[in-house]
């Protein structure tokens, strides 16, 4: 009863966290903007606020949103002044869904979130409900968009699409027929693996090995010990990008020379930092063509790293667009009802730093494409690009 009344206390400290920023985001954006009578406009942003790649997003989205009070925005014939209200949903499923009951009951005009598929899904019901625009910026669970959610989007492909394209490639080209999986146990981090073992059979591979770790445990050693012993071609691993650090840091401890394939958001130099002293081969499929092939990619990163001293991750990058996008819907609609904005979403065709930005009727990217990287030279290199035509 102790631990059900200290979970229940904590989530309603942080809901009443949010509701808080949520109250005083507005006289903040007041005083930054030039006329008092300028209509302060929320844009909301949830992520794990404690990790890299969440904290490049939110920076990122600041800088988008800045780019556009230069320019003076209008809508419905008011000037207007966006503003970030920011939340820290710690990866924590609960905690996405408190932040989100608190981000509706704001005057957000849509959200951009959350940092993982797990913690999306979790709040996607919650802004469906309430009619608000919901931005998906990196998360790829296949599940966001079959829902039927009308306010839903997702600016990335999906990972039952990404796996397959990495299971072909992988087992059918370079022949790595022996499979260990390994997955968290959570929903999303199973049906990755259930998708990856059924193309794994399908390309004729052999799986010598499935199993599951806790989603919060850095031990990786009865894992590693029993794909030691079965010497496997591939290790697949999908679960939290935290723990594909420590899995991956571990490595060295045990004689395989299997390659490790990872799903998270491992593509940044934090990682790279983490596994400096990994001789094994790590490659990782992401739902994203090659960011530094993209030609504006150069200027958003010149932009982001005078502003705050550091390269933008892809999760970065992404979470850019997404601000960028959601303002020229509010534009298009020349409204700042959630419906409105909504409706524009549906219909626009927006050129961003990513790519050309679509959507279907379900919300899902039009187009999208995937790349397998690999770590060279230390540093993350495209090997195969699929899809994206």
């Amino acid at each position: 009863m102790l631990r059900m009344s200290s979970v229940w206390l904590s989530c309603r400290n942080i809901f009443t966290l949010a509701l808080s920023a949520a109250v005083f985001a507005a006289p903040l954006s007041t005083v930054q903007a030039a006329d008092a009578s300028v209509n302060i406009v929320l844009i909301g942003f949830a992520a794990p606020l404690g990790e890299f790649n969440a904290r490049s997003g939110r920076n990122a989205a600041l800088l988008a949103i800045e780019e556009a009070n230069k320019n003076s925005p209008r809508i419905g014939g008011q000037p207007v002044f966006f503003h970030l209200l920011e939340q820290d949903d710690k990866s924590d499923v609960a905690v996405a869904q408190y932040i989100a009951r608190a981000l509706v009951g704001s005057k957000v005009i849509g959200v951009i979130g959350h940092g993982n598929s797990a913690t999306t899904l979790a709040a996607a019901p919650i802004y469906n409900e309430a009619g608000l625009a919901h931005i998906s910026p990196t998360s790829w669970g296949r599940e966001l968009t079959q829902k039927s959610y009308k306010n839903v989007f997702q600016l990335v492909g999906n990972n039952d699409i990404g796996l397959g394209f990495a299971a072909d490639y992988l087992i059918r080209e370079q022949k790595l027929k022996r499979v260990f999986i390994l997955d968290d146990g959570g929903y999303l981090g199973t049906t990755m693996a259930d998708y990856f073992a059924g193309y794994v059979k399908a390309g004729n591979g052999e799986i010598v090995q499935r199993t599951s770790i806790n989603s919060k445990t850095s031990d990786f050693n009865p894992p590693l010990q029993k794909a030691e012993q079965l010497q496997p071609d591939l290790i697949f691993f999908s679960g939290r990008t935290v723990q594909s650090g420590v899995l991956a840091s571990n490595l060295p401890r045990f004689h395989l020379s299997a390659t490790l394939l990872l799903t998270g958001n491992v593509i940044n130099d934090d990682f790279l930092r983490n596994v400096a002293k990994v001789d094994t081969p790590i490659v990782a499929i992401v739902p994203s063509a090659p960011l530094q092939k993209r030609p504006a990619m150069m200027s958003l990163q010149k932009k982001y790293i005078e502003r705050f001293d550091a390269d933008i991750t892809p999760f970065g990058t992404y979470t850019y667009d997404s601000v960028h996008l959601l303002i020229a819907a509010a534009k298009k609609a020349n409204s700042l009802e959630r419906s409105k904005i909504i409706d524009a979403l549906h219909e626009i065709r927006y050129g961003g730093v990513t790519g050309n930005i679509a959507f279907d009727a379900n919300g899902a990217l039009l187009k999208p494409g995937y790349t397998l990287y690999g770590i060279e030279q230390k540093k993350w290199t495209p090997l195969k690009t699929f899809g994206g035509k």
